[in-house]
């Protein structure tokens, strides 16, 4: 069985700026398709929601 990586992990990788290529190579034994569904799923997860507050970087 391979690695699990967390959804909140290559969400949060993507971020701060990760492309998918870089979770990749840090987690060599996901593929494309798991960070899609990754991405799938907190798309999902949020889905609820009328907005999300995001802030500004200063």
């Amino acid at each position: 069985m391979g690695t699990r990586v967390p959804v909140k992990v290559i969400v949060g990788s993507i971020a701060e700026g990760s492309s998918v290529d870089d979770i990749l190579r840090e987690y060599p034994t996901i593929t494309r398709e798991d960070v899609r569904a990754a991405l799938r799923f907190a798309a999902e997860a949020v889905s609820g929601f009328d907005y999300l507050p995001l802030q500004a970087k200063a």
